[in-house]
């Protein structure tokens, strides 16, 4: 699954595909090895664990991921069920392929966030059917709550995977690539308060998947001074865009960031949502935030340079 952020009391740092890409890897692969591509009936249960590789006392001993079977401790304790899936949705890959992204319930998310920060290091049990399929290391903790799962699934495969894990007969929704392209033109940019829940009144938008979107919009071109190529804090080699308020818009960015801490932002542009992420404890008040990428030189700075087109 993928979204994760690091934010700064001094620095709101965006995440895309906000973003969790531990979970992605592991669900990338749990469900292949759960051979979960085909026709499925029934609902799949998926369960998140703490585990060992070590012997631990009232953890049971199981078989681990892999031809090896290699066998594993996981606490009994369970941490994330079906129960946490806020929605599945199918959806597609850069390469076009199909797949099915994941958003966790707000709890969840706050679950997850938790579990990784008090236990970097230790390992993780993914349960696919009551089997591990995979048992990744906590390398560091994880904010958010959305995933995407990759598999050699149809499009079929994927919309029935989606509805199980949703526990709801969700809708049709059309895929959509993840992949932007921008013209060399003004590129229309807002700011608005998301959900990943329904929330009456507010439109979804499909971006990597569907959230419910407020109709009222924070920041507009206009509150931008200036964008830029900026590099990830997190992964220097991914390059983003970074954005540097007006003075009206910092201080609209934090009156709206301090009242609403919890809750998640969207960015978007050209009209698609591109960009999720949360607002965490601390409120920005600098006027600075990056829109994060893997860009290259020439479309970062294409980018920035229709962003600042009033």
């Amino acid at each position: 699954m993928t979204i994760r952020g690091q934010y700064g009391k001094r620095h709101l740092h965006v995440h895309t595909v906000l973003v969790f890409t531990v979970l992605a890897v592991i669900f990338t692969t749990a469900l292949t090895a759960a051979g979960l591509s085909g026709d499925q009936t029934g609902k799949h249960t998926f369960e998140l664990r703490l585990a060992s590789h070590e012997k631990v006392e009232g953890w049971e001993m199981v078989p681990g991921p892999g031809p090896e079977k290699t066998p594993i401790w996981i606490s009994p304790e369970v941490t994330l069920t079906n129960r946490d899936v806020a929605r599945a949705y199918p959806s597609r890959t850069l390469e076009n392929k199909p797949c099915v992204g994941v958003f966790l319930t707000e709890e969840g998310a706050v679950k997850f966030a938790r579990l990784t920060k008090s236990h970097v290091h230790e390992l993780l049990a993914i349960m696919i059917d009551g089997r591990v399929t995979m048992a990744p290391i906590i390398r560091s903790e994880i904010i958010g709550g959305q995933a995407i799962i990759e598999g050699n699934f149809t499009e079929e495969e994927t919309e029935s995977i989606a509805k199980e894990l949703s526990g709801i007969q969700t809708e049709k929704i059309r895929f959509q690539p993840w992949k932007h392209e921008f013209s060399t033109g003004k590129i229309k940019f807002e700011l608005r308060l998301a959900s990943y829940q329904k929330v009456e009144g507010w439109e979804i938008g499909l971006g990597p998947g569907p959230v419910w979107i407020s109709p009222e919009v924070v920041l507009t071109n206009r509150d931008v001074a200036r964008a830029y190529p900026e590099p990830d804090r997190t992964d220097p080699s991914k390059l983003g865009v970074g954005i540097l308020l007006i003075e009206e818009g910092a201080l609209k960015m934090a009156r709206l960031t301090k009242s609403h801490i919890g809750k998640n932002l969207v960015v978007i542009l050209d009209g698609k949502a591109f960009s999720f992420f949360p607002i965490v404890k601390e409120y920005t008040t600098n006027g600075r935030f990056l829109i994060p990428g893997s860009f290259t030189e020439e479309e970062s700075r294409s980018i920035a340079k229709g962003i600042m087109m009033k």
